[in-house]
């Protein structure tokens, strides 16, 4: 099936000059569409698959239900994680005129997106969990929305210090935690300012080892990293990649705790290896849903403001931490109470969290330059 949307997407494509037009798809109801004020033909261009649960379907979900619910067409092209193609596949969906609106995801699209909304200013963007540059009056086309991910991120660092501080099972008597990230991108880059921050709110003699892996895909060398920060004296490990779970693996196969991010791992994992789950601390999770469905709302209501930037906050429920039976075993209730009264704070604004968008790299440095202060 996939392979039948990746061929028929591209046939269109080529075929756009010569008034190719996209299947309706079937998400549309017949009922609806007599909305047509509301109603979309929408295309995703998803950077790597659908399928299996991935954030990229919960976008998919929203985007069904609002042309379930208001009408419109839903289309969608699959990149394969194949970054050469990204501007090539945004130019060529921009290029058929098909569409009312073209949805994206994550930094690596930023810049391709960029090109391609010069490239076609009557076509409308939408770009989710990452910042687009709007000075100047550049990208008028394009909304972008993120979550406030460094939030989430703080809160992950401040567990992660209560947790290597404390004497539950699989901690070590050094205040050590660790990071485990893809990228030095902005967005990772913005996670680990919150997990530093939040460590250094719970205690400022913890140590933050941090470590970068180069990409996204590189589970083993994921893993090796973990294996080597727990070495080092980390018992909680925070992965902020799409290889998170081998940060998990390495916390089974060394019994420490990982902080995953995301998505739930803990229960999608727990149903091929229930091990690995009760080593998962807890997860870092971005609403998908609620990050895209209200912005497409706005849109098709045509209230929504183009070349603008949201970020939903922590109290907004734009991100929180999974809270389920592993994280209810492993964390007591001494850390717990401490903790809810950390997430208050957060939820009431009453801590400051830095954010590595719209800072210097100098900035970002000296920020990140505190991981290793007591």
């Amino acid at each position: 099936m996939k392979k039948a949307i990746k061929l028929f997407a591209t046939l269109c494509f080529v075929g756009s000059l010569l008034g190719c037009k996209t299947k309706p798809s079937t998400s549309a109801s017949s009922e609806s569409s007599q909305q047509t004020e509301k109603a979309l033909n929408i295309m995703f261009v998803v950077t790597g698959n659908l399928g299996g649960g991935t954030n990229n379907d919960d976008v998919n979900l929203a985007l069904n239900d609002y042309t379930k619910k208001y009408g419109g067409n839903l289309d969608s092209y699959e990149c394969n994680m194949d970054t050469s193609v990204y501007e090539s596949t945004l130019m060529q969906a921009a290029q058929t005129g098909n569409y009312d609106l073209i949805v994206t995801g994550f930094g690596t699209m930023a810049e391709p997106l960029s090109n391609t909304a010069k490239a076609y200013p009557d076509q409308k963007f939408l770009i989710f969990d990452t910042a687009i540059d709007y000075s100047n009056g550049q990208n008028s086309n394009i909304i972008s929305v993120q979550v406030k991910q460094n939030q989430g991120a703080f809160l992950a660092g401040a567990l992660a210090a209560l947790v290597t501080q404390s004497n539950i099972e699989n901690t070590n008597p050094e205040k050590v935690i660790g990071f485990v990230g893809a990228m030095e991108s902005t967005a990772i880059q913005d996670c680990l300012i919150g997990y530093i921050e939040g460590a250094k709110h719970v205690d400022n003699s913890v140590k933050v080892i941090y470590s970068f892996v180069g990409n996204h895909k590189d589970s083993a060398l994921t893993k090796e990293i973990a294996l080597t920060q727990n070495q080092n004296g980390a018992d909680v490990i925070y992965g902020v990649s799409q290889s998170d779970l081998a940060v998990a693996d390495a916390a089974l196969e060394n019994n420490f705790y990982a902080i995953c991010s995301d998505a739930d791992d803990a229960k999608t994992i727990s149903a091929t290896s229930e091990d690995t789950a009760k080593h998962i601390l807890t997860s870092v999770i971005k609403n998908y849903y609620s990050m895209v469905y209200p912005i497409v709302e706005e849109i098709g209501a045509g209230t929504a403001q183009f070349g603008t930037h949201k970020a939903i906050s922590y109290a907004e429920g734009g991100v929180y931490l999974a809270d389920n039976q592993y994280y209810q075993a492993i964390v007591n209730d001494d850390i717990k109470e401490k903790f809810e009264k950390i997430i208050e704070d957060v939820k009431n604004d009453k801590v400051k969290i830095d954010t590595a968008y719209g800072t210097s790299i100098d900035e970002i440095k000296s920020i990140i330059s505190k991981a290793s202060d007591n």
